[in-house]
């Protein structure tokens, strides 16, 4: 039998072959009408295929095995994920290869970048999120006045419940600079503010209401600013960022009231 590698190649060439074959037989006249090639291109490809078990013969024609419907469905899956991926490709190419980060966030995703003219268009893209929600878990590792000001207008509104995970770093800087923003914060009964020792390199947050859940990766820059924000209600988005801050969650200590002298 081929190897894995052959295998791959020989998808790769006859994809259109045996997508056309399908589950039920296919005569040879019928894939030479439907792909417009000659009678030799389908002999050879589908030599080929039913060589490296893919397709097999039956009284009516050809059809795909089970082995070649699963190894053309995890193509497909794969093509995805690939197409998925190119959506992010300028902001992947600026990143570490080590950088945590799994392909589901680029799914059906929106990627918001900061340029030099329009430097917070990732923070404004955060807060247009937090607006609509009633729910919302969020881990953020900076202070960003714009989120602050969503945070305490969430208080005003008719939210029914935040958690949100703050690094040392960022409940210091909010102690020294906005200590009055934080003890309201602190006081609001539908937020509960965590802390963690350990600093996330990207923020998370997962904004829902009534019908949907939207999940959010805010990636920083080397000064702590906000380079992109990718926003995407795709379901294994959001259970990868749900997850991520759960875990967070986990870690962390609910933050009592600091001292602000």
């Amino acid at each position: 039998m081929p190897q894995a590698g052959e295998i791959l190649r020989l998808l790769t060439r006859r994809e259109q072959l045996l997508r056309a074959v399908g589950s039920d037989a296919a005569d040879k006249r019928g894939l030479v009408d439907r792909l417009a090639v000659s009678r030799s291109t389908v002999d050879r490809g589908i030599r080929e295929l039913e060589t490296a078990g893919l397709l097999a013969r039956s009284a009516a024609g050809y059809r795909r095995t089970l082995f070649g419907e699963l190894l053309l469905a995890e193509y497909d899956q794969f093509a995805s994920m690939a197409e998925t991926l190119s959506e992010g490709q300028q902001l992947l190419s600026d990143l570490p290869p080590e950088f945590d980060l799994d392909p589901v966030v680029f799914e059906e995703a929106t990627v918001v970048t900061a340029s030099q003219y329009a430097p917070h268009q990732p923070v404004s893209a955060l807060c247009s999120l937090l607006g609509e929600a009633r729910w919302i878990q969020t881990v953020f590792p900076a202070v960003f006045p714009q989120v602050l000001d969503r945070w305490l207008s969430l208080c005003e509104g008719e939210m029914i419940r935040a958690d949100i995970v703050l690094t040392e770093p960022v409940v210091e800087k909010l102690v020294g600079s906005h200590a009055e923003a934080l003890q309201q914060l602190i006081a609001d009964a539908c937020l509960s503010l965590h802390q963690v020792e350990e600093t996330p390199t990207y923020g998370l947050v997962v904004a829902e209401d009534e019908t949907t859940a939207t999940a959010g990766l805010m990636v920083m820059d080397e000064a702590n600013g906000a380079r992109a924000f990718i926003e995407t209600d795709a379901g294994p988005a959001v259970s990868w960022v749900r997850e991520r801050i759960n875990d967070h969650l986990l870690q962390s200590q609910p933050l009592s009231s600091p001292s602000v002298e």
